[in-house]
């Protein structure tokens, strides 16, 4: 059986819309945001991680995230694809859609928002208290051989980061 690899990530750090007339769609990611997701493609690169896809909610500090991710671990074009489903979806939304990725996807990564994505990674794990702050990221074992085979303690952790501030110099 070959087992199956995702990995949920938190958008980094945007903007508040308190106060101002953007949409929430719309929030474009702060400096550390930036940072942080620039940060996070740099783990990515050291560790070796190399999904086959990378989906994206279609909001803006989702799909800024993904493409620092993409650049920083050079994913090939065509990769990252955009998922207006993937915006402030719940976990039964985002379970049904992982369920229709495609047999040849071995590893995939869903960059999106909370709370749905932490409900995932507690109800994958058939755990409690799991939670992805900004530009966190989970890589979990699915012990499946098929995404429609996806269900409640499927999955085991074995990664959880979240990208520290470099230290001052």
């Amino acid at each position: 059986m070959i087992n199956r690899y995702l990995t949920l990530i938190r958008h980094a750090e945007a903007g508040s819309e308190h106060g101002s007339r953007i949409r929430d769609c719309d929030r474009p990611l702060t400096v550390r945001g930036r940072q942080d997701a620039s940060r996070l493609g740099g783990r990515f690169a050291v560790l070796g991680i190399e999904p086959c896809r990378v989906w994206t909610s279609d909001a803006e500090r989702a799909l800024t995230t993904s493409q620092i991710l993409a650049a920083a671990i050079e994913l090939p074009p065509g990769h990252l694809e955009i998922r207006s489903g993937l915006y402030l979806a719940h976990m039964d939304t985002l379970c049904d859609s992982i369920r229709e990725a495609v047999a040849d996807i071995q590893h995939l990564v869903v960059v999106g928002h909370n709370p749905g994505l932490s409900e995932l990674w507690n109800w994958l794990c058939d755990k409690e208290g799991f939670g992805l702050p900004t530009c966190g990221w989970a890589q979990l074992e699915l012990g499946v051989s098929r995404w429609t085979q996806l269900d409640r303690g499927c999955a085991e952790l074995l990664e959880f980061d979240v990208p520290e501030e470099e230290p001052p110099q």
